[in-house]
């Protein structure tokens, strides 16, 4: 099972994002990952880790069609208190991404399970139907929600929450849930044998080992996640709905969505582009994330996959704008139209005698 970054303890600790430092740490010491460093040596010379980063990214911008990074922006030094400012990450290319093998979709695995934990109100419900239809579009996988399982220890188990002492409480949530025992003592063992990934969603506030909080955890090896939507709306936080809060709330759950899926499809933090893949040490940090993926995590993952691009973009499309999300949907709209013209330009290039069009 991995294990979740580290953030301080405290009354208003940094949201975390975070997927598994034990996953990334594999991959490092199988010598496929390079890692940022910013060591100097005594002559005042970059430390040749760093360097060598440095050109493996300047290699990755240089291998793309400008028509393929129109619309994204590359990612600049990190301002204080950003993820990559405190945690340094892998780098991943696509041939790197190939090499360590991740988990894939199956003839007999092909299906993104969403199973609901705890309770869910019935103005919340709608979120998990949103979210079902967006993991369909995202992923091009089939997906469906299982019914709600309670977030109950197993018998002779202890309780999987602990209290929330007064002083640290938010509205009226009182208790905080074990995400760690939540993957192996109630998702793992009700793993569909067609999931491809089976995602537990709850509304109830997560921890994990010393963590104050986190929003979402998962097993790379059992293919299980768990993550908590509850802190993206008002009730958590004990105040009244205003209006966009819903919206907001959604195109958050989303972000979380694809973001934690993508790692259980293998993806690792994003050190390319602004994408829905970066790191996160914050809420706000999170809101101002796209929520697409940028050209080199959308490549792993339609290799992954296999998907039709433009199949794909015209669904998200079509999602965005049901839900009301004009500016995303505008954005994939702008997407699928320049992959149109990407993909028509590379396959003449692959067959001179190939008409546009063709």
């Amino acid at each position: 099972m991995n294990s979740s970054r580290r953030t301080p303890k405290g009354d208003s600790p940094a949201p975390l994002l975070a997927w598994a430092c034990g996953f990334l740490g594999m991959l490092a010491l199988g010598g496929a990952v390079l890692w940022t460093a910013t060591a100097r040596s005594g002559e005042g010379e970059a430390d040749p880790v760093t360097a060598t980063l440095d050109d493996v990214k300047s290699k990755v911008y240089a291998s793309l069609d400008p028509l393929d990074t129109a619309g994204f922006e590359k990612l600049g030094p990190p301002k204080p208190g950003e993820w990559l400012s405190i945690y340094p990450e892998p780098i991943q290319p696509l041939e790197t991404y190939k090499l360590q093998k991740p988990t894939r979709a199956t003839p007999q695995r092909r299906t993104i399970v969403l199973k609901p934990l705890g309770t869910f109100s019935a103005e919340r419900r709608p979120v998990l139907e949103a979210m079902r239809a967006y993991a369909e579009a995202f992923f091009q996988l089939p997906a469906r929600i299982d019914p709600e399982v309670a977030l109950a220890a197993p018998e002779g188990k202890p309780d999987l929450f602990r209290i929330v002492p007064m002083g640290n409480r938010h509205g009226s949530y009182d208790k905080q849930y074990d995400g760690e025992r939540i993957l192996t003592e109630v998702l793992k063992p009700r793993l569909p044998d067609d999931a491809a990934v089976c995602l537990g969603i709850t509304m109830e506030d997560l921890w994990a080992d010393d963590l104050t909080y986190v929003f979402g955890l998962g097993s790379f090896k059992h293919r299980v996640g768990v993550y908590s939507l509850a802190r993206y709306y008002p009730e958590f936080w004990g105040r009244r709905p205003l209006p966009g809060d819903d919206l907001k709330g959604l195109l958050r759950s989303c972000k979380v969505l694809n973001h934690e899926t993508g790692h259980m499809f293998g993806l690792t933090h994003c050190v390319f582009y602004r994408c829905s893949m970066n790191g996160s040490n914050s809420l706000p940090e999170t809101d101002a994330a796209p929520i697409h993926f940028c050209p080199v995590c959308h490549r792993k993952l339609g290799w992954n996959l296999r998907f039709d691009p433009i199949k794909r973009y015209g669904d998200l499309e079509a999602f965005y704008t049901k839900q009301g999300l004009s500016a995303e949907a505008e954005w994939i709209g702008q997407r699928r139209t320049r992959w149109k013209d990407l993909a028509a330009q590379e396959a003449r290039t692959a067959d001179p005698n190939v008409e546009p069009g063709e």
